[in-house]
């Protein structure tokens, strides 16, 4: 129950006699119970955590000159708590008991309706998952198995609490896989269940964790023969996203493989580290008047305050704009903001919007907005050369390979687009976390103040990134074990476009997978802990596992993802995230946290962050 798995087809024929055996039973229970509305009940019963003990069936009792037991009684203590409630009563509902009810007198409308009932009943239970989670079933062509686990939750669409908290939704339901594998002594215990499937997204879905299966799996991008995926560039069938994130990005490269590495070095080009050293004391600019900002007031929201430093470095040294008024910087941060929000809205990427009311969305007009800003800047690039930014290596790179290849117009304004999301978005929630962590943990920020001042001592104000990589280990080991806790939620996204083997079982053709960081990280046994209190904010936070070979994570901390496409623009995501921490470290003698984390709400997003931003007071 709530599994598919492929069977013969003379077993098939062989349950299927069996259930048509059954519908004389179902005749005379439907009528004798008056009730066909147990159907709708029926097909969207949980299949699973069934506590029979709790819930104990209760048929009907046998008339009173009937003296025999009822099949019921003295069974349900052998049921297996999986079973469905409806199956249950059909398996009680032998031959032998209909005939013990009187039946009442029936027309011929009533017994068929009561037939055509009992054989729904009989279609629905054997093919459920394919009915409600379509798409749920092996390849034919294939004799591996699917990956272990249920499909469930909302018909057609998958569990709704999957969107509220990714990775604790993830741990949670591979940690119940995990124990069923166990348990059924499919695998042992000390071993991690590495792939297993759900239903999300409105597709069957492949999770995978560990970063050799999550390379074995990756590696099969771009790949024509022997199971092949693909980067996910939509969800729903609208369009939205593709317009929203652009098609000649990088990550809108699905095919070619030729292609889409001379995208990557092109871009490349403008992220590599010399590049992002000569930007380090722009960087330096930009987290000095935030940290300014910051000792302005009384309280500050920390998510606000870092997203607006990340915009400001978006605007300023990413694109190369020149906005000369607060009017100019407020619509440009609240542009970003509507467009970048707009990625992360499930609901309204899947739904089927034609285009004309996709053109008058505000995340549309945002992103119009920020097309046309960007077109400026390259026509003011073109005209008057380079100048420094991000944008303007991009606009003059030219293939090193073959020495004249060079990106597109298009090619650069979807690839600043994939920057701004991947840089802004991820780095100021990766900053509200580490506020929110150093919060709880005022001896870990006491030892990194500490690192900051012998840092100024030895070096000086001038931050630059040789020396920051360098002289600031405990501060590289803040920010890792903040990206190990709480790293980008769900994780990368591929489409199955040919069926993968991986680990004797299959994901078919067709399906979604997503391979986890989250998991990943949890499951190193460089960290593991029994109780999971390594992945605990309160108890797991240690930087100084980072210090020491014997605990340092290696090949299993992937926060930037894997593969193909392991993020591009990590190098100067880093250099902006260790650049505010030390001039914050720097500048504030220290600050309370008010955010309540005894009663901590979340809010879903690229990555995970407290629902009020994380509130502190500086002092």
């Amino acid at each position: 129950e709530g599994q598919v798995t492929s069977t013969s087809s003379t077993k098939d024929r062989s349950k299927m006699k069996h259930s048509m055996m059954m519908i004389p039973a179902f005749v005379a229970l439907l009528a004798k119970i008056g009730s066909s509305s147990s159907l709708a009940a029926f097909a969207f019963a949980p299949s699973r955590h069934i506590n029979t003990s709790r819930h104990p069936i209760k048929p009907p009792p046998p008339p009173p000159f009937q003296t025999h037991k009822s099949p019921f009684i003295g069974r349900s203590s052998s049921l297996n708590p999986k079973t469905n409630c409806a199956t249950i009563h059909a398996m009680g509902a032998t031959s032998a008991f209909a005939r013990s009810i009187p039946l009442p007198t029936m027309t011929p409308s009533s017994i068929i309706k009561a037939i055509l009932v009992s054989i729904t009943l009989v279609l629905v239970a054997k093919f459920r998952d394919r009915i409600f989670y379509p798409g749920a079933v092996p390849d034919p062509l294939h004799s591996e198995p699917l990956p272990p686990g249920n499909m469930g939750g909302c018909p057609w669409l998958g569990p709704i609490s999957f969107l509220a908290n990714m990775n604790k939704y993830l741990s949670q339901e591979a940690t119940k896989v995990h124990n069923s594998q166990t348990h059924d002594n499919i695998m042992s215990a000390d071993e991690p269940t590495r792939i297993w499937k759900l239903f999300t997204f409105g597709k069957p879905t492949a999770v995978i964790s560990g970063s050799a299966k999550i390379k074995q799996f990756l590696n099969r991008e771009f790949k024509k023969e022997g199971g092949g995926v693909s980067q996910m560039t939509e969800l729903g069938t609208s369009g939205l996203l593709t317009f929203l994130f652009g098609e000649e990005s990088m990550s809108g490269e699905t095919s070619d493989s030729t292609n889409y590495h001379t995208l990557r070095r092109l871009v490349g080009q403008a992220l590599t580290p010399e590049s992002v050293s000569k930007g380090i004391p722009f960087l330096q600019i930009c987290a000095e008047e935030a940290v300014d900002d910051m000792l302005a007031n009384d309280t500050v929201v920390m998510a606000e305050l870092l997203q607006k430093l990340t915009l400001d470095v978006a605007w300023r040294q990413i694109i190369g704009l020149k906005l000369n008024s607060a009017e100019e910087i407020t619509k440009f941060r609240s542009a970003v903001k509507t467009w970048s929000a707009s990625l992360t809205n499930y609901p309204l990427l899947f739904a089927p919007l034609p285009v004309w009311i996709q053109k008058r969305l505000s995340c549309y007009k945002a992103k119009m907005y920020l097309n046309e800003k960007i077109e400026e800047k390259i026509d003011e690039l073109e005209r008057d050369g380079p100048d420094g930014s991000t944008m303007s290596a991009m606009v003059f790179a030219t293939d090193e390979e073959d020495g004249k290849t060079k990106l597109t117009r298009q090619q650069v304004i979807d690839n600043i687009f994939l920057l701004i999301f991947a840089g802004a978005e991820t780095s100021s929630n990766t900053l509200t976390n580490a506020m929110l962590l150093l919060g709880m943990h005022p001896t870990v920020w006491k030892k990194l103040v500490k690192e900051q001042h012998d840092f100024v001592k030895k070096h000086g104000n001038t931050i630059t990134k040789e020396d920051i990589d360098r002289d600031c280990p405990y501060l590289d080991g803040v920010l890792r074990e903040t990206m190990r806790l709480l790293p980008i939620s769900a994780g990368g996204a591929r489409d199955v476009d040919d069926t993968v083997i991986i680990d004797g079982v299959q994901i078919p053709k067709g399906w979604f997978s997503i391979y986890s960081p989250a998991l990943t990280h949890e499951q190193d046994p460089k960290t593991f802990l029994e109780d999971g209190s390594h992945m605990d904010i309160q108890d797991g936070f240690k930087p100084e596992r980072w210090m020491d070979a014997g605990t340092r994570p290696t090949t299993e901390y992937i926060p930037y993802g894997a593969g193909h496409r392991y993020c591009l623009g990590h190098t100067l995501a880093t250099a902006e995230m260790k650049t505010f921490l030390a001039v914050l470290a720097r500048k504030v003698e220290g600050f309370n946290l008010i955010t309540n984390t005894a009663n901590m709400k979340w809010k879903e997003g690229i990555i995970l962050t407290p629902k009020d931003g994380v509130l502190v007071a500086t002092f």
